[in-house]
């Protein structure tokens, strides 16, 4: 037997969603305080800046869809634990 606890799934599902959004407030902020110091990167610096930040931002992107999809699963889960506890609540 397992108890769930259904403002306590909608809360995650909620801080989930806003995680994965907050990621792209924190990539914004992180590229705007790099921004004076890109300018004096020339040559491979500066090449080899672009690259990595290609790269961090496709690990980001996906990282941020996994959080959104977790969070549409755990809010999907707590919208079928009420339905179900509605449902058994009307047998009696």
């Amino acid at each position: 037997m397992f108890k769930v606890e259904f403002g306590a799934l909608q809360q995650a599902a909620g801080d989930i969603k806003t995680g994965a959004n907050n990621i792209d407030s924190k990539l914004s902020q992180m590229d705007q305080s790099l921004a004076p110091l890109r300018s004096d990167w020339t040559g491979g610096a500066s090449e080899a800046y672009v690259q990595a930040k290609a790269q961090w931002t496709q690990a980001i992107t996906d990282m941020k869809q996994l959080l959104t999809d977790i969070g549409t699963a755990v809010d999907s889960s707590q919208q079928d634990y009420t339905e179900g506890e509605k449902h058994n609540t009307n047998l009696w």
